[in-house]
């Protein structure tokens, strides 16, 4: 990559790109690209923005001056929080990006079908899209994390709400498809001690036999791990930063010196044991072996079987729903809701039915309001299968929007307008004490916010 300052013919093909409807090639073999705003300490760089237009193409979402200068705004206020957060000390836990990677990943695989064509797709183990990502998600969360101090916790009265709703124009109230509120109880099956005691002893075998210079790592990691990432590289790693792997894995690797294997131990993915390679600060670079413990159709059944002793309890009285999904839901993001499943794209309990997967769509169609349906197969993101029970809460048609029926979305409505005015409250005062500059062929941008003001 070639790094230059930017300059006006950069600008004039940003320009273009709003009339053009594809992207204008550069030379094979350049890549210009150079700073087009700073915020503090953190800069925006042509190529975000570039990133940013290309996404709206991908989204079929317009691409004029409008979109792009909002674009532009929202990286100038990202980086401001996290210039703030730096300043602040505002951190984020390892664990917890972990946790975000694992969910990424397991998003993508869904939307590709499996982890062989994930990586197919970027041209690199899980373990190196992991590694590439974790700066960039690790920023995203420490954002995310300061957003919620710029303007968390914020509640609206009755009042307020009502007050809202009334000084809305009836004409701008929007069409609610119908909706179905509805709850869960996820049961995976649970892999039997029989099973987990003969893979214990499989992969001690393979410990045993690598430390006693029997057998090659490379050769029985390439023919029996079950790390697909990793086993045709002879189970290595590369070289990877501490928080991208499991915390198991991670404190596993940063006890041993170079060349060392690890006893054998246990993760979510099943058994491993490791060998060191090298370390470098806190980055590692790793061999490792995985087998998994399997699940057998008797194990599956007996899943089933536990819920249907659960529904039958709960449709007797003898049990609530609630209190059955806090003590036996796998679903770990619904479990300590009552089992309440939240819509990820509104934060809201009411889903549209038309966004319902296909599993859970033709389950609830058959449903009556409190019904509670038989245990149903469901095949999870990573492939494997489990049962479920599904109680419909509510159902509603086809409305005009009114603030019985859609309370809680006026109420979310109001709290945002609150939060608006927080978050412009804020930036309006760090903005006097930040250095910021914006390069000039963004001065015609109609910007929420004063970043073009003139700063000492």
């Amino acid at each position: 990559m070639k790094w230059v300052p930017i300059d006006r013919s950069v600008l004039a093909w940003v320009a273009s790109l709003l009339a053009s409807t594809t992207l204008v090639a550069q030379p094979e073999g350049e890549l210009i690209d150079g700073i087009v705003g700073v915020v503090g300490r953190e800069v925006v760089l042509y190529s975000d923005v570039v990133d940013h237009i290309d996404q709206l193409r991908q989204a079929n979402e317009t691409v004029d001056q409008a979109s792009i200068c909002a674009g532009f705004e929202d990286m100038l206020y990202e980086k401001l929080l996290l210039d703030q957060a730096r300043l602040d000390s505002v951190t984020v836990d390892g664990s917890q990006v972990e946790a975000e990677l694992e969910r990424r990943v397991r998003y993508f695989v869904m939307q590709l079908g499996s982890q062989e064509k994930l990586e197919e797709f970027y041209g690199k183990t899980i373990t190196e899209i992991k590694a590439e990502f974790y700066d960039q998600v690790h920023d995203q969360l420490l954002v995310q994390t300061m957003q919620g101090q710029v303007a968390g916790e914020v509640r609206v009265t009755p009042r307020q709400v009502d007050a809202y709703f009334n000084a809305l124009p009836e004409d701008s109230l929007p069409f609610i498809n119908a909706q179905v509120q509805f709850a869960q109880i996820l049961r995976e099956p649970r892999v039997s001690e029989e099973e987990d005691r003969r893979v214990r002893r499989k992969i001690e075998e393979f410990r045993e036999s690598i430390v006693k210079g029997e057998k090659d790592f490379c050769t029985l990691a390439i023919l029996y791990s079950e790390d697909p990432g990793s086993a045709k590289d002879c189970g290595e790693l590369g070289l990877v930063p501490t928080g991208v792997m499991v915390p198991e894995f991670d404190a596993v690797a940063l006890s041993l010196k170079e060349g060392e294997v690890s006893q054998v131990f246990k993760t979510q993915y099943g058994y491993h044991f490791m060998q060191l390679i090298e370390r470098r600060g806190q980055q590692y670079n790793a061999r490792h072996i995985l087998i998994k413990p399997k699940v057998s159709t008797e194990d599956l059944l007996r899943a089933k079987d536990h819920l249907d002793s659960l529904a039958t309890l709960i449709r007797a009285g003898k049990l609530d729903f609630g209190t059955a999904a806090v003590n036996n839901s796998d679903d770990e993001e619904s479990r300590n809701g009552n089992g309440i499943m939240i819509d990820p794209n509104t934060g809201d309990p009411k889903w549209a039915m038309g966004d319902l997967d296909q599993q859970t769509f033709f389950v609830i169609d058959k449903l009556d309001v409190g019904q509670i349906s038989e245990p149903a197969i469901v095949v999870l993101p990573d492939g494997s299968k489990a049962y479920r029970l599904i109680r419909l809460l509510t159902r509603t048609g086809p409305h005009r929007a009114n603030l019985t029926d859609d309370y809680q979305l006026f109420q979310q409505a109001a709290e945002r307008r609150m939060k608006r005015k927080m978050v412009d409250d804020w930036v309006k005062e760090k903005l006097g004490g930040t250095y910021v500059r914006v390069d000039p062929g963004y001065a015609t941008c109609p910007f929420t916010h004063d970043w073009l003001q003139e700063r000492p």
